[in-house]
């Protein structure tokens, strides 16, 4: 029994360090089962990464004509919806709950209605294919800092091994 209870709560701990704090746990022991219920990741249909618009007033990008409030902001995508936030280093997911106060200040201290009002205006002053161009751009520069970050990682790793 004492076994049971340490897997259970290593397992338990385990998936709370790689999870936000915004996560629960429910755990329950069956007759030779465990069952952790960690409640359901939302769900978003994204099929292709959305149109961002950088908006210099906010500090961060807003996405056009997504089906979702979309924000990409310091390396992560931002999803609201019916009153909830979510949060995702991929524009594909998977979307994790984050709470109001966890956000960034620079997201919470704007509500949609005033975003989509300096969305708007940015995107007036330039034609949609100055947008999907820039965006093209945005996206090259982020994978090719993904991949120096990998390629330095890479090198360090092999200084160390010398």
């Amino acid at each position: 029994m004492k076994i049971n209870i340490w897997l259970i709560t290593g397992i338990t701990g385990l998936f709370l360090v790689n999870h936000p704090a915004d996560t629960q746990a429910d755990i329950g022991i069956g007759v030779g089962r465990i069952h952790i219920n960690v409640g359901d990741r939302p769900h978003f249909v994204i099929d292709a990464r959305p149109t961002f618009i950088y908006i210099p007033e906010l500090g961060y990008s807003v996405a056009i004509e997504s089906p979702y409030n979309f924000i990409y902001f310091d390396g992560y995508y931002y999803i609201s919806r019916d009153g909830n936030w979510y949060i995702s280093p991929h524009y594909g997911g998977p979307w994790d709950f984050v709470s109001i106060e966890r956000l960034p200040h620079a997201i919470r201290a704007h509500r949609w209605e005033e975003i989509r009002r300096f969305r708007d205006r940015e995107y007036q002053k330039h034609d949609r294919k100055y947008w999907e161009e820039r965006n093209r751009q945005d996206e090259h520069d982020r994978k090719d800092g993904r991949d120096q970050l990998h390629e330095d990682n890479r090198d360090r790793r092999n200084d160390r091994n010398r």
